[in-house]
């Protein structure tokens, strides 16, 4: 648990481990195993109050502003596994400059160790636009389609043409 309160990805505490043990089949545990536990301690993090902080703030700009949108996902035991958001400008770029877009994302560059995306595209003046952020616990197909529905049927009511 120590290399895991370290933030060292579990692909370098294995071969740490492995090391130190004398070689994989040495370990006691899977590459797999590991990569488990290690989500299992990141999700006990994100149960505490800092979903319910990030949920607070969600809602709280949402009453304030009409066009602002998010959606979460909650996976097992009822964690926040994802996270959508757009605010009104994000929504009147997306009707103006939706010929193109792209999902960009920021890998692992939080405390949670989840994925940190961005839907963006390009203005008049060649210029990068956002359309709506995203944190994602996994990076998967299933997590994709969840956030690619969310986005296409609630995030942007103009979008007609997303395909995926």
């Amino acid at each position: 648990q120590t290399l895991t309160n370290d933030r060292l990805p579990s692909s370098v505490q294995f071969r740490v481990e492995s090391a130190l043990a004398g070689g994989d089949e040495l370990v006691g545990h899977t590459k797999r195993d590991l990569m488990n536990y290690v989500t299992r301690l990141k999700m006990k993090d994100i149960e505490g109050g800092d979903a319910s902080a990030l949920l607070a703030i969600l809602a709280k700009r949402q009453a304030e502003e009409a066009d602002f949108f998010f959606r979460v996902e909650f996976g097992d035991e009822g964690r926040l596994t994802n996270v959508f958001w757009r605010n009104s400008m994000m929504k009147d770029d997306f009707t103006l400059y939706q010929d193109t877009a792209m999902f960009y994302t920021m890998y692992r560059l939080n405390r949670y160790d989840l994925i940190c995306g961005a839907i963006v595209g390009i203005n008049n003046h060649k210029s990068n636009v956002f359309f709506g952020f995203a944190f994602l616990f996994k990076e998967n197909d299933e997590t994709f389609d969840w956030l690619f529905t969310v986005f296409k049927e609630y995030g942007s009511e103009d979008c007609t043409s997303v395909v995926y």
